[in-house]
């Protein structure tokens, strides 16, 4: 399985349900799916450019495959797809 790179904002601290990125970690933990974490800032939206680079916006998380190409929805909806096993599908 490929190993993906996954965009989430920098309080990794946080394991609620309330933390919309760690929804999305914890669906790639439960698959078994390798990941990198890759912080950016919690607080301001308008304050992440290479996120904007790469997903064409600025909202969290976002997953980014090997080939550079980026996925984002909200987040119970990504978890869903996850956990369905459909990420890479």
């Amino acid at each position: 399985m490929p190993k993906v790179k996954l965009h989430r904002c920098q309080f990794t601290f946080l394991h609620t349900g309330l933390d919309a990125c760690w929804n999305a970690e914890k669906a790639l933990r439960d698959q078994g799916i390798e990941y990198e974490v890759v912080k950016h800032n919690g607080l301001k939206k308008g304050n992440r450019p290479a996120l904007e680079a790469l997903s064409g916006q600025s909202k969290l998380p976002v997953i980014e495959f090997e080939d550079g190409s980026a996925y984002r929805e909200e987040s119970k909806d990504m978890a869903k797809r996850i956990r369905a096993g459909e990420l890479f599908s």
